[in-house]
């Protein structure tokens, strides 16, 4: 009776274990199953953004099968776009563990309430830096890298027509002196010098920053770092450098009102002789314009400063711009692998499919190839922007805060307006008051 008992017992232990067992095998099962879930921010701009998107999520799957990673593409400007990051932080991050942020004065507010990983140490670990152009490498205002920048970089050139340069026997300018010469020559035909978008305020600032580099390719960030002002020399210089341009007629009537939208296309049609803009317009203007297409760099108002023609040239990696990390994610070490990828395949989807050679990885190190023939002032501004020997970021796109960055091209756009009640002197002081806005 004893032995039946014990037996039964047995049993029943047995049956007992074999059920926690299996149990135990499919919470385990169940666990091993669950995907990390990371959410991604992104600005939904236009349709090429949605193209290069679409891609990259169809990527990087295979990269972290274990991570289920989900993309809320925000639609929206610029305003709207960056308020949305910030109420997901000030809400605690919940939907929020990596997101583009543009840079500048934009990403003040974020890095000073601590909201962003610091991702040197990790950078420095996954041999980040073998892969990217050496500008890539700018720390925020305390020395640490908050972003992975992947965007197109951008500088401040001038595009020209050599078809209508030929025409009047005019060569590239490599100081103020002869472009004012070649204004002079264009202003008495049907082509207007200059194009530019001066109602849009930035062209316009562009353009007084271009100019100033030629003096003190510094001026700018020594602006930014509290360390100069608008007035000193360069810019004061480069100021009375466009109002001379403006007295000589070298812009299009009502330029003050003229958008980048209207500027570009009188451009690319043959109308205007020049245009004012950045590297970003270099690959459609020689797609569209062939063999008539050119740029050069501003140039030095100095003439004895001709040798530093294009060595130093406004624009590059944007400061804190490109995608951050929460500090506040579940999953730190996973998000900032995400990143990373996220980063490396926008810029290779913009290289390999595109054809854009205007990004921080240094395709060689890759292995990325393009499958054609890139145009050669595209693969020539390629080769120039391995040799800069100064780079820091747009006028607009750096300043302190965002009413700083509004006020320059306000006081930029009003400037282009020629008018004897806002002088060079007026647009100066006003650039100063805005480098001091909150």
């Amino acid at each position: 009776m004893k032995m039946k008992r014990f037996c039964v017992s047995l049993m029943v232990v047995a049956l007992v274990c074999s059920v926690a067992f299996a149990a135990g095998q499919k919470d385990a099962g169940a666990k091993k199953s669950e995907k990390i879930q990371l959410h991604v921010l992104y600005n939904d701009t236009d349709a090429n953004v949605q193209k290069e998107m679409a891609w990259v999520m169809e990527q990087i799957p295979s990269l972290y099968p274990d991570i289920e990673i989900i993309l809320d593409m925000s639609p929206g400007d610029a305003q709207t776009y960056e308020t949305k990051v910030r109420t997901l932080i000030a809400g605690g991050g919940e939907n929020l563990d990596i997101w583009w942020e543009r840079g500048g004065s934009w990403a003040t507010p974020i890095l000073n309430a601590n909201s962003a990983l610091a991702l040197d140490d990790f950078l420095d670990e996954s041999g980040y830096w073998d892969k990217v152009i050496p500008s890539s490498k700018l720390p925020a205002s305390d020395g640490k890298i908050y972003s992975l920048p992947f965007e197109d970089i951008a500088y401040e050139v001038m595009l020209y027509n050599k078809a209508i340069f030929n025409e009047f026997n005019l060569t590239v300018p490599k100081t103020v002196s002869e472009l004012k010469n070649i204004v002079r020559v264009l202003a008495q035909s049907d082509y207007v010098p200059i194009s530019v978008g001066a109602k849009d305020g930035w062209c316009a600032a562009m353009m007084v920053e271009g100019f100033a580099y030629s003096i003190d390719p510094q001026i700018t960030k020594k602006i930014v770092d509290g360390k100069a002002k608008f007035s000193d020399r360069p810019y004061a210089e480069a100021a009375q450098v466009m109002k001379d341009l403006l007295d000589l007629g070298a812009f299009s009537k009502n330029v003050a009102l003229t958008g980048i939208d209207e500027a570009l296309p009188l451009f690319e049609s043959g109308k205007a002789a020049m245009m004012a803009n950045g590297s970003w317009a270099v690959a459609s203007g020689a797609a569209k314009m062939g063999d008539d297409f050119g740029y050069f760099y501003y140039p030095v108002i100095h003439d004895e400063d001709v040798a530093l023609y294009g060595a130093n040239c406004a624009g590059g990696v944007k400061q804190n711009s490109g995608y951050m990390v929460y500090a506040g994610t579940k999953y730190p070490e996973e998000a900032m692998k995400v990143a990373q990828s996220l980063a490396e395949l926008r810029c290779k989807y913009v290289y390999t499919q595109q054809g854009n050679p205007f990004t921080v990885y240094i395709p060689e190190n890759l292995g990325w190839k393009f499958d054609g023939e890139f145009a050669k002032p595209v693969q020539q501004l390629a080769t120039d922007m391995q040799k800069f020997e100064f780079v820091f970021g747009l006028v607009q796109d750096v300043m302190p805060t965002a009413a700083a960055s509004s006020g320059v091209m306000q006081s930029s756009s009003k400037f282009m307006t020629n008018s004897s009640k806002y002088t060079v002197a007026d647009y100066l002081a006003d650039l100063d008051k805005t480098a001091l806005e909150d």
